[in-house]
């Protein structure tokens, strides 16, 4: 996985997702991979209930942001008219750092710990809905 890759290689790697999902399915596969990116050193960042982020930007360096409509699943890469703009400029990134700082200080880090006190049920389901994915 190119983000574990990529934390494992020293780059800080920080994800930012809701708490709940609107749309359980696609909500369980997504968090069947939270135990991987937390051992790998992912930073886990959780917006509060009872709000769906739906935002799909990420920051590089100082210079380069990506912002866009596009999902990280095959459906949108290859099937929906979704798209994705790369951007250059410090000003812009500084401008989307600080969007990602108030996701911060709106929500909560996710551990590792606590992610291991997930109840078996929720896991089971996660582990479901991922290995199903690509039917949904």
């Amino acid at each position: 996985m190119m983000i574990t890759s990529a934390c494992r290689r020293g780059l800080d790697v920080q994800l930012f997702v809701s708490e709940i999902g609107d749309q359980g399915e696609v909500w369980h596969a997504q968090r069947s991979y939270y135990g991987a990116l937390l051992r790998a050193g992912v930073e886990i960042w959780l917006y509060p209930a009872p709000y769906i982020l739906h935002a799909k930007h990420l920051s590089i360096d100082e210079d380069v942001a990506v912002i866009g409509s596009s999902n990280m699943d095959i459906r949108s890469f290859a099937l929906n008219a979704e798209n994705s703009l790369l951007v250059r400029g410090a000003s812009f990134v500084s401008q989307m750092r600080g969007v990602e700082q108030a996701y911060r200080d709106a929500g909560r880090r996710l551990t590792l710990e606590e992610w291991k006190r997930e109840p078996a049920s929720a896991t089971f389901l996660d582990g479901v809905a991922r290995l199903t994915s690509a039917l949904q």
